[in-house]
């Protein structure tokens, strides 16, 4: 889990998957300075993103439906269960990346 880069506090799994969905940063619990997901993280998480669709393109494959949807739930859940542990922050809005 991700520390607030001002007062160090250790963020809850949930505050990691919130601050994900606002664009505009959110504020620590701890100490109310505003936190953003630091650039280096979401370049390196994004393909992340990419997992489910890449498991939709196994149906051109050989796979029933079934083991389709099963892969795609399993790796939705981990997507989902891994991000907030992989994320860093940062006080400074770095933009886009």
């Amino acid at each position: 889990m991700p520390n607030c880069q001002k007062c160090g506090r250790r963020w809850s799994w949930s505050q990691t998957l919130k601050v994900n969905f606002k664009f505009d940063g959110m504020e620590c619990p701890n100490c109310g300075k505003k936190q953003y997901v630091a650039a280096k993280s979401k370049k390196s998480l994004k393909w992340i993103s990419y997992l489910p669709v890449i498991l939709i393109l196994l149906l051109l494959f050989d796979f029933t439906l079934q083991i389709t949807i099963g892969l795609i739930i399993v790796a939705s859940i981990l997507m989902i269960g891994l991000y907030p542990f992989l994320i860093k922050l940062t006080s400074e809005d770095e933009g886009v990346y």
